[in-house]
């Protein structure tokens, strides 16, 4: 199987995925494997990145001074047959076994288990150009994924950059409906009754798969969206910008500042103000009943021990803080010390005087002392 991905300046990368015969398989078998693979791999451009991968039930060893820039040095076990086939496949193509380029624990390395003898082999291979080794920055095998096969999983990291598809222009993305008032049942059964009406009215059988397509997702599409209405986006601070009572205060407010500013009497001037002053109460009130809302939330992370929600409360709530160091006074508090050096003598200063102050008692304080 193969796929091409489309990459950043005009370059391709052709990814094949195989399953080779296994031992047993007769060598006409194998042979045929091969030339179809070789195929497969000549047939890629030679400019593009090519990767293939897959399990080969074969095992190359780690002779680097045969297979230089084929294989690495840190392989498991020795090689077989249809290693020995791979490698030359390899070599032909100028393709290098990146599983056998990464200094690793023996238990990144290997991927199957032969059943009878309980021994642990790597037969599963990601293998790419000779030229685009310095792009895989790691490629091993991980012990604990859950693949439901008895093969592990095998991860390869590249510095491929993936061209991103481009949208047609002057065409806007479709908006993201508020699937939340589905919740409310009314709304709910008003959606279903509006499409139920719509779609029995809607003739799909055209002829035209795309066409039917296009038309029934346009048609629940625009019904949808004039029912519940786009996506609003949550407030991440105390104000509200969903709230519908604080946007009709500030749409007045912003009316009356607008009639004072063109006709400024002064029955205009003291609505403007008496509406500034009921904005301001009720932002008073959002604000106070999100800061109320953050203590409790940080209180629960707190006494449920939970140091990572805590912190970012915290941060969520003071916001990012300014980096760098606060001045000190100098001893005398004549001078205003600014510089990272100073700073820390000052700090070394302060606390070698309180570390080292001479402990002394009265004798008013002694007799105070129990008697033993």
């Amino acid at each position: 199987m193969t796929l091409t991905l489309q990459l950043k300046g005009k370059r391709n990368a052709t990814i094949v995925s195989c399953y080779a015969p296994t031992m047993t398989n007769p060598d006409d078998i194998k042979d045929k494997f091969n030339e179809e693979l070789d195929k497969i791999i000549d047939s890629a451009p030679k400019p593009d990145k090519q990767v293939v991968l897959g399990d080969f039930n074969a095992r190359v060893w780690s002779d680097v001074d045969t297979w230089e820039g084929v294989i690495g040095k840190h392989g498991v076990g020795s090689c077989n047959s249809n290693g020995l086939l791979l490698l030359r496949l390899c070599a032909q193509h100028n393709l290098s076994v990146t599983n056998t380029l990464f200094q690793l624990p023996n238990r990144n390395k290997i991927s199957w288990m032969h059943p009878p003898s309980k021994h642990w082999h790597l037969i599963d291979y990601v293998i790419v150009r000779s030229a685009d080794r310095n792009d895989v920055r790691v490629t091993k095998s991980m012990c604990g994924a859950d693949c439901w096969t008895d093969h592990r999983l095998i991860i390869s990291r590249l510095n491929f950059h993936i061209q991103p598809p481009r949208r047609p222009q002057g065409k806007k993305p479709p908006k993201r409906l508020n699937i939340e008032k589905l919740n409310n049942a009314d709304v709910k059964k008003q959606v279903a009754s509006e499409l139920d009406d719509k779609l029995k009215s809607m003739p799909l059988n055209s002829g035209n798969i795309e066409q039917d397509w296009a038309d029934f997702k346009n048609t629940v599409h625009s019904t949808c969206c004039t029912l519940l209405g786009p996506k609003t986006h949550s407030h991440k601070d105390w104000f509200d910008e969903n709230n519908e009572a604080i946007d009709k205060l500030l749409e007045k407010k912003n009316m009356l500042l607008k009639l004072n500013l063109s006709n400024k009497t002064q029955a205009n001037a003291a609505a403007l103000h008496q509406a500034k002053q009921k904005v301001q109460v009720e932002l008073r009130h959002m604000k106070d009943k999100w800061l109320k809302q953050k203590a409790d939330e940080i209180q629960d992370y707190a006494d449920s021990h939970n140091s990572k929600r805590f912190y970012q409360a915290v941060r969520t709530l003071y916001g990012p803080q300014p980096a760098g160091t606060s001045p000190l006074l100098s001893e005398d508090g004549t001078k205003l010390i600014t510089d990272k050096s100073g700073i820390l003598d000052r700090w070394a200063e302060h606390f070698e005087s309180v570390l080292n102050m001479p402990s002394t008692i009265s004798d008013e304080a002694i007799n105070r002392l129990p008697q033993a």
